[in-house]
């Protein structure tokens, strides 16, 4: 290898080791454990909003307060959701949202 692109190629390793990382897409296994590409995280290893685990009812019309019925609930993550996950550190991820497709 050339000096010049040994140089370039050590700057931009240098460059990535103190970027933030990404949001990863994962896929919910079950309620309490998600896989984000080959990793699967469970227990200590995930933090999830907690509207994602219980439910929740959203608002009909911006003037009154929400109808809490059926047709308002939006259940919690189940297996096969999409969702928004978030390395904060070399063993945790949060789940920042379920996704759907428009």
């Amino acid at each position: 290898m050339d000096p010049y692109s040994e140089i370039l190629s050590v700057m931009r390793r240098q460059g990535k080791k103190d970027n933030p990382p990404s949001i990863q897409i994962g896929v919910m296994q079950d309620t309490a454990s998600c896989k984000v590409g080959e990793l699967l995280l469970e227990g200590e290893d995930l933090l999830v909003a907690e509207h994602l685990k219980t439910g929740y009812h959203y608002a009909v019309d911006k003037d009154s307060p929400s109808l809490k019925d059926n047709d308002t609930f939006i259940e919690p993550l189940k297996e096969g959701d999409i969702v928004a996950a978030y390395k904060i550190n070399d063993e945790k991820y949060i789940i920042l949202e379920r996704l759907v497709e428009v």
